[in-house]
């Protein structure tokens, strides 16, 4: 349920919404629109407009936001399609604008109805577990290896302030495997900073042991080992159970890679 201070956000983007003659019809949409959000959740709107207005309402939208509050920050992206706004007094929101058939890509069990001129609806898409597939996790895998891989260049260039950018990358993967895990869709899993509710007891204990990271070598290291011994052992196990081909060469090849730059192998123990 929203707080008191994001119910009048609300209201006050859906009036404003309501008095663009071109907006059919707006939703609350996002973690709120689903009734999962919590005190730091941002607005997420969804707005249809009429057939062939999107960027004239958008350019609209954008000029008129004072109305809501005053903006520090206006975002148009994707064309112009979502407008990402930041209010002086920080409170945080975001304006989708769909057309016509484009509501076909949103389900109506994920969005609550602010106002409806139109008659047109999302419709409800039937429900069903989501379970990963192949493809999906092979990308995972391959990426997180890759990055493994480029360690030893890192480390070989004294590059460690950048060397920490592929422990974030590993670190998201590592987050994203652990949803595919939990079942979570990629539509269910929310904004970047509201991870927990998703995770396992188990899962944020094993983040929790992880060692902190510092622009030094033994350090990145240990990180990217760490990191390692967390995301193999549980990706193998997924990709069992769904019947993907692990890419044993490539993880093969990176372990040589790494023994013959850093005389070490990256899924050893960080205390090696």
């Amino acid at each position: 349920m929203p707080t008191a201070e994001q119910q009048n956000l609300i209201d006050k983007i859906a009036d404003f919404l309501r008095e663009e003659p071109r907006i059919a019809a707006a939703w609350l949409a996002g973690s709120l629109g689903r009734g999962e959000g919590d005190a730091f959740s941002d607005v997420d709107m969804l707005a249809l407009a009429d057939d062939g207005t999107a960027a004239e309402v958008s350019t609209s939208l954008a000029q008129g936001l004072s109305a809501i509050a005053k903006p520090v920050l206006v975002d148009a992206l994707f064309g112009g399609r979502v407008l990402n706004v930041v209010t002086q007094d920080w409170q945080r929101f975001d304006i989708s604008i769909v057309q016509g058939d484009e509501l076909n890509r949103y389900d109506a069990v994920s969005l609550t109805p602010l106002f409806n001129r139109s008659g047109r609806n999302p419709p409800t898409h039937p429900s069903r577990a989501y379970e990963t597939e192949p493809e999906r996790l092979s990308k995972l895998v391959n990426e997180f290896i890759r990055i493994v891989g480029l360690t030893p260049v890192a480390i070989g260039r004294a590059e460690f302030e950048l060397a920490l950018t592929g422990i974030d990358i590993l670190r998201r993967l590592t987050f994203d495997l652990m949803l595919e895990e939990n079942g979570i869709p990629p539509a269910r899993r929310g904004g970047a900073l509201h991870r927990n509710p998703l995770l396992t007891d188990a899962q944020r204990a094993a983040l929790a042991r992880l060692p902190p990271q510092a622009a030094e070598r033994g350090s990145i290291l240990a990180a990217t080992r760490a990191y390692a011994a967390i995301f193999l052992p549980r990706a193998r196990q997924l990709a069992a159970k769904i019947g993907m081909t692990w890419p044993a060469e490539f993880e093969a090849a990176t372990r040589r890679h790494w023994q013959a730059k850093l005389g070490v192998d990256f899924a050893a123990p960080s205390g090696d």
